[in-house]
This record gives structure tokens, C-alpha cells and sequence, in this order.
């Protein structure tokens, strides 16, 4: 079923411009912080989708409910929705959150296919439909483009990844910043 289908609109509009990422992800236990087990802490991506192609190794895991976490199959690939399609969609698609443990002594490897909506889209749902949930007054009028988005998004993925520092203040979690700018 294609995924406009799912999301109860025509997506193809706001993807002209291939805003795309392709991702190797080397979770290499030589370059990991002593005793840790975080590979990649939990978050929710901020394209349409990504598409995450695995080297058969687990770790990735997704949050069926809050808090329980499902462990997914090292050789499966899977298709996530992100924050992008959730407003887009009018929250008919929920976005996946997601993050990836590591295994002691054990290398992983990933490749990730990220997809966006072109960087001069204006976040809110499209089409004439009501959303299925209120989002915030900046979404609603549009005030908000995939451009800036994907800083806001970025700065936290950066500090998640130990490449940009944070004063405790601004080291909330990122998702949590994410629904306050989307639900308000």
C-alpha cells in the first residue's frame, strides 16, 4: 500500500527535490565509552521515513508502548516513520521511536536511508482534512519550514553522537523539545 495511502494524503508534493541521507552506522565496541550500552539512544527521526538495511547483528529496538521496548530481528530491514510525516499526515501516522543497544565486544553495523520533505516545505498537515490531533499554533499556520526542522533535530543528534556539548539546560531529551514545538 503506498505510503500516501497510509497517511491520508498526497505526500509526493513536498518530496521533489530528493532530500535524502544515506548513513553507514558503525557501532564499533572499540569506540564506545567504557561500559556503555548505548549505541544509539532512544529517539524518534525527523524525516517521512528511514529506511535502516541490518548487517544481521541485533540491537535495534522499538517502543511498542512507553517504556517497553521490542527487540527487532538483526536481519530485518524496516521502514520508520518520523516527525515530518506525523505533521504532514494530519498525525494520521504516528512517528516510530526507536534506539539501539550494544552487545558487549560485538560490532554492528546499519545503513540508513533517510528521507525528508523538500528543505522549503512549511510543516503543517496537508490536504483539506481536519488533524486526527491539535497540533501546536506554530505548526497550524506554517510557521515552521523542514529546513529549520532538521537544525533543531540535528543540534540533538550531535550531542546524542558526543559532537556537540549542551549546558544542562538544553539537555533535555530530545523528543521531549520536539513535542512541545509540534503539539504545543
Amino acid at each position: 500500500m503506498p505510503f500516501s495511502i497510509l497517511a491520508g494524503t498526497d505526500l509526493s508534493a513536498a518530496h521533489t527535490s530528493y532530500n535524502m541521507n544515506y548513513r553507514l552506522c558503525d557501532y564499533n565496541p572499540n569506540t564506545a565509552a567504557p561500559g556503555s550500552s548505548n549505541g544509539c539512544g532512544a529517539h524518534t527521526d525527523y524525516g517521512t521515513f528511514s529506511s535502516i538495511f541490518q548487517d544481521g547483528t541485533p540491537g535495534l529496538e522499538l517502543e511498542e508502548t512507553p517504556g517497553t521496548w521490542v527487540l527487532v530481528p538483526g536481519d530485518a530491514t524496516v521502514v520508520l516513520t518520523g516527525w515530518c510525516a506525523v505533521i504532514l499526515s494530519g498525525s494520521r501516522v504516528s512517528a516510530a521511536k526507536h534506539r539501539v543497544c550494544r552487545s558487549p565486544g560485538v560490532r554492528r553495523l546499519s545503513a540508513v536511508l533517510f528521507v525528508a520533505p523538500d528543505l522549503d516545505v512549511k510543516l503543517k498537515p496537508l490536504g483539506d482534512s481536519q488533524p486526527i490531533r491539535s497540533f501546536s499554533e506554530t505548526i497550524m499556520r506554517g510557521d515552521l519550514d523542514v529546513e529549520t526542522f532538521k537544525d533543531v533535530m540535528g543540534k540533538r543528534w550531535r550531542y546524542r553522537e558526543g559532537n556537540e556539548e549542551m549546558d544542562n539546560a538544553d539537555s533535555l531529551s530530545q523528543d521531549n523539545e520536539i513535542e512541545n514545538m509540534v503539539w504545543g
